[in-house]
């Protein structure tokens, strides 16, 4: 296949933790070169390059107006060829998908307390590819795998429920394999008797997302821990499905949550929606109650867990003692980079403390107040520079380890200003590059930034 050369790995580590036009340098085989760091076209990290483009790359290796010949359409987006079983290529990286095997835990990770759950993803990644986990005071350090919260602890009772003693929810083990409407998923629900109790109900979104697992990646594992039953659906899924073109099989793991949306799903007044996570692409979204939507369920039992208890420390920080984090209180109206947001957070001195950090996408999501949307945020206690806002976790997304996610605060829109997500969905960026080399991301159309904000926890 034609296209552009690749540059040498050295020229991608010489921007590690670096911005925009930041002076760099590296090593080549004739000797060393300076430069600044930049984004070339169609690429999803900065790169050290000389003047007069980057380094590594053929002259010939662009078709005219700059678009790579190699798979990338006209706007930028990149085209969804066919991978192996019959997977499409997409997810907005260059050459299709870049997963990875993660592991659960880094043995060097600092310990968080809070009683927010894991991520459980211990390994560590650069803007492209997986390495081995930053130091203190390294470039990127202060990832998801640099910290450790409260580990994942299940208990599978053998009566078909499974014990979460971080949360205190008991859960339904079964994958409910035939997919139901909103309605339908509450009532199974509400009619459910499993392991001696009656008092089953369809989650909210916050006690959902607490079951979600980042060591998954699409087609090598799902974004739920093993002790939950899970299984990809059927081809038959994709039958009537508008978005099919862009949609496959081991995407569709949608589950509801008893969470509506209070926004305007879609642009369409008056359709109601609510929200769902998704555990095969671990993305959280929603979808309307009423019609042919049909999606997965999951049942729980025990007193709802996620409500925030938000204490004015009156130092520009603010403590959620419900779940053990303390936040800054303002982001500081500066949108960064995912390399940029680490530094920030670990460089900040507040109220006194330097022990400040990015959230984790388990964390971040843990403050949305979805009874909002403009922002889904509780603004007596946190402030919001931009309400149209989206915020950096720390998680790279390992289904497209490019990528990292991010929770939208303002509405979750499209690249035509459509609220396709809603405020308080949950999605991934390309870590670092030019957002204007993007058309959009999948078969919704999300816009790309890139440059989200920030707000840092301890």
């Amino acid at each position: 296949m034609q296209g552009r050369m690749q540059p040498p790995p050295e020229a991608s580590q010489a921007c590690l933790g670096k911005s925009q036009n930041d002076a760099c340098s590296f090593t080549t085989p004739r000797g060393p070169m300076t430069g600044t760091c930049g984004s070339p076209p169609m690429q999803t990290q900065l790169l050290c390059m000389p003047q007069g483009g980057p380094p590594g790359m053929s002259q010939g290796g662009m078709s005219q107006g700059g678009i790579s010949q190699g798979g990338i359409s006209q706007g930028g987006r990149p085209q969804g060829g066919p991978q192996m079983g019959g997977r499409p290529q997409g997810g907005g990286t260059q050459g299709g998908r870049r997963g990875a095997d993660i592991v659960a835990r880094n043995p060097g990770a600092k310990t968080v307390t809070s009683k927010v759950p894991d991520t459980q993803q211990g390994s560590c990644f650069d803007t492209r590819s997986q390495i081995t986990c930053p130091r203190e005071g390294d470039a990127l350090y202060g990832q998801d795998a640099n910290y450790v919260g409260p580990e994942t602890s299940y208990t599978d009772n053998g009566d078909g429920t499974v014990q979460d003693s971080v949360t205190g929810l008991l859960w339904q083990k079964a994958h409910n394999a035939k997919r139901l409407g909103f309605g339908d998923a509450a009532n199974a629900c509400a009619n459910l008797t499993l392991g001696g109790r009656t008092d089953w109900r369809l989650p909210n979104i916050k006690e959902l997302f607490s079951l979600s697992d980042f060591r998954g990646s699409q087609s090598r594992r799902f974004f739920i821990d093993d002790v939950f039953d899970l299984k990809e659906p059927g081809a038959e899924i994709l039958q009537g499905d508008r978005f099919a073109s862009s949609h496959f099989t081991g995407m569709m793991g949608q589950t509801w949550s008893s969470t509506i949306y209070t926004g305007v799903h879609y642009g369409r007044p008056g359709v109601e929606a609510a929200f769902f996570y998704n555990f095969l692409d671990g993305h959280l979204k929603q979808a309307p109650t009423e019609g042919r939507n049909t999606l997965f369920y999951r049942c729980v039992s025990g007193p709802e867990w996620g409500d925030n208890v938000f204490v004015d420390n009156g130092d520009a920080t603010v403590t959620d003692t419900a779940l053990g984090l303390t936040w800054q209180k303002s982001d500081d109206g500066q949108s960064r980079d995912w390399p940029a947001a680490l530094k920030y957070c670990e460089s900040l001195t507040l109220a006194g403390r330097s022990d400040w950090r990015l959230p984790n996408v388990k964390e971040l999501q843990s403050i949305v107040d979805y009874s909002k949307n403009d922002p889904a945020l509780d603004q007596r206690f946190l402030h919001q520079s931009d309400k149209k806002g989206w915020f950096w976790s720390s998680t790279t997304h390992g289904d497209n380890i490019t990528m990292a996610s991010y929770v939208c605060f303002g509405k979750c829109v499209s690249k035509s200003g459509i609220d396709t997500h809603g405020a308080g969905a949950q999605r991934s960026d390309p870590k670092s590059g030019n957002a204007k080399n993007w058309s959009s991301l999948g078969g919704q159309e999300d816009e790309v930034r890139i440059n989200n904000l920030v707000r840092c926890v301890r």
